[in-house]
């Protein structure tokens, strides 16, 4: 294998980052390791690995929304789990494990996903019977009914046909990174599949110039539904991606960013400068899967502390974890919100306390507090037998509330999403491999430098390789 050295130097915001004290929460005792020991971060992204790519969970090349062992259904999928998916198999090959796919296998899904993204979007797949695949021929619609053959967007029910601006950013975030890799690494089909659906999607579509903001979108209706208002809400990755492809003018992307909320709060005398709406650790933690923000003044002073105020709260309240995000709740149960303070909102942050879900530590591996969120992945799944499985990785929540009754219960479901963030955060933390190539995009750079300047940043080394 012949390996030539890609140097990649940027000019990105860029400031120190200052660790402060937390203190531990309870440990599991090291002897009630399962077989499968997660003492290593690679033993942990085999076993998530295995499930992400597990004919079980997956149906078209697409991934189930959430897989159970005792329930039926979750066979849908929305633009945000396609885009990662096919995106954690570059990333499962890039780490060149004894595990990792072959890069044949590899290109195979990859462009599998791209072909169907592709055939949606430009209305070349027939089969419609619920309406065009895609809304305009542009942009994606909320679920897709994946064990169809071919796989086809909802019928127009409930939000099947919402069009969502923050799920098509995470598309386009992953679809940037696609494209950016194999530009590097020698492959030009499959950048040039990706370069296609990302040239016709349009981020106006969602955008009111008037108050400078974004619509989270309606059914078939993108001005629709409500504005998005906080910065610390996931959808400042719209804003972000919008500028990144060319969609808003610099002027725009500046009173875009300027127009969303950006209260500051405390806990604890933990103060967090840019409070989300509900303290969900995903809406601070998930763009910075992509926006590498942990080296600027927002993940110093935003970032870290959520995280901090995280782990102190749940001290707090005696919980043996923290991880604070919505999730799945335990056995059968629906989808709750779950936060932490401080919060933008009045109330308890918390739906179910207690509810604790793994892939909030999965995001915390790309924050200063790597080593904290290891050995609370460690504490979830050495204490409650059933959060984690050496072939599937962590269930979606596990209850860590001691006084509640079902303490100790776990969600019945794994969680596309969930995996997909906990892989990706796995990867970032063990090679920066998004960060790596989601800044080859040139728009990535100057998105970046007019959203927190600074000096210099130095991103991790592109290798390229022959395959």
């Amino acid at each position: 294998m012949s390996k030539r050295l890609w140097c990649l130097i940027l000019s990105l915001g860029c400031c120190g980052l200052a660790m402060m004290p937390v203190a531990a929460l309870p440990q599991a005792d090291p002897g009630r390791l399962p077989p499968a020991s997660i003492n290593t971060t690679d033993a942990i992204a085999r076993a998530t690995w295995t499930y992400l790519s597990s004919p079980q969970t997956t149906a078209n090349h697409l991934p189930y929304s959430w897989w159970s062992p005792t329930l039926s259904g979750g066979d849908y999928a929305n633009p945000a789990e396609i885009g990662l998916y096919a995106l954690a198999w570059l990333a499962a090959y890039d780490l060149r494990r004894p595990w990792s796919p072959s890069w044949a296998a590899t290109e195979a899904e990859v462009t599998a996903v791209l072909n169907q993204l592709r055939t949606w979007q430009t209305g070349e797949q027939s089969h419609q019977p619920h309406g065009p695949n895609a809304y305009t021929n542009s942009v994606f619609y909320q679920w897709y009914w994946i064990s169809w053959n071919p796989p086809v967007v909802g019928d127009n029910t409930g939000d099947n046909q919402l069009v969502p601006s923050v799920d098509n950013a995470w598309l386009a975030a992953a679809l940037i990174t696609i494209q950016e890799y194999a530009r590097a690494n020698g492959h030009p089909a499959l950048a040039q599949k990706a370069d296609a659906i990302l040239s016709d999607m349009d981020f106006t579509l969602w955008y009111h110039p008037g108050s400078h903001r974004f619509s989270w979108g309606d059914v078939q209706n993108p001005q629709g539904g409500t504005l998005a208002d906080y910065y610390s809400n996931e959808n400042r990755i719209i804003n972000f991606i919008a500028r990144a492809l060319g969609h808003l003018s610099a002027d725009e992307f500046r009173l875009s960013l300027a127009a969303l909320d950006a209260p500051s709060g405390t806990y604890n005398g933990i103060t967090v400068e840019k409070m989300s709406w509900d303290g969900s650790y995903f809406t601070y933690a998930a763009p910075a899967l992509f926006i590498r923000e942990t080296h600027t003044t927002y993940g110093a002073n935003t970032l870290l502390p959520a995280n901090q105020a995280q782990i102190a709260y749940a001290r707090d309240q005696g919980y043996t974890a923290w991880g604070l995000s919505d999730c799945y709740d335990v056995g059968n149960g629906g989808y709750v919100q779950q936060g932490a303070p401080p919060t933008a909102r009045a109330g308890d942050p918390e739906t179910r306390p207690g509810l604790v879900t793994p892939h909030a530590s999965g995001l915390a591996l790309i924050t200063p507090l790597a080593g904290e969120a290891l050995a609370n992945l460690q504490t979830i799944a050495t204490t409650f037998p059933c959060a984690y499985e050496a072939d599937r990785g962590f269930r979606d929540s596990v209850m860590t509330n001691p006084s509640a009754s079902d303490y100790g219960q776990c969600s019945a479901r794994f969680s596309a999403l969930a995996q997909e963030w906990l892989f990706l955060g796995l990867v970032n933390y063990e090679n920066g491999f998004i960060w790596r190539y989601f800044y080859h995009h040139p728009g990535v750079l100057q998105a970046h430098r007019e959203m927190y300047g600074g000096s210099s940043v130095y991103l991790p080394l592109v290798l390229r390789s022959n395959v």
